[in-house]
């Protein structure tokens, strides 16, 4: 049976089926990308050790793979989890190190989000982790 997008919000279902896994943390990054024998460079704007939301590429659709180049970071290959015009979310194949993920998001986070540090981490919220 299918529910309405609006519907499913309305009745809380969206919420619950779209739960994160880990916590999401604000980026502006600017990293290189590698797609069907393309390249070029993306902006970063959330992270998470198992995925990203992306800006600046349109052409991506749900199911594509992704090389994503995370500054002084092995590269991640990742799957297309939804795409909405210029804008895309990750799923990262493999998660990123919990370490990765830390050094990226204290060095390139809005200065609001600055003082993420690994101390940090032990005050993560019960219901949401950081990485596996």
């Amino acid at each position: 049976m299918y529910t309405a997008p609006a519907t499913m919000i309305a009745n809380g279902e969206a919420r619950a089926r779209w739960a994160r896994r880990a916590e999401r943390h604000a980026v502006d990054l600017l990293a290189r990308y590698a797609w069907k024998g393309l390249r070029g460079t993306v902006l970063l704007k959330d992270l998470t050790c198992d995925g990203a939301r992306i800006e600046g590429l349109e052409a991506l659709r749900q199911g594509d793979g992704l090389t994503l180049l995370l500054p002084d970071a092995p590269p991640v290959e990742a799957t297309v989890a939804w795409a909405i015009g210029r804008a895309a979310g990750l799923r990262f194949d493999e998660p990123i190190a919990p370490e990765e993920l830390v050094r990226i998001v204290r060095d390139f986070a809005p200065a609001a989000f600055a003082p993420f540090t690994p101390d940090t981490l032990s005050r993560q919220a019960p219901s949401r982790r950081l990485c596996a």
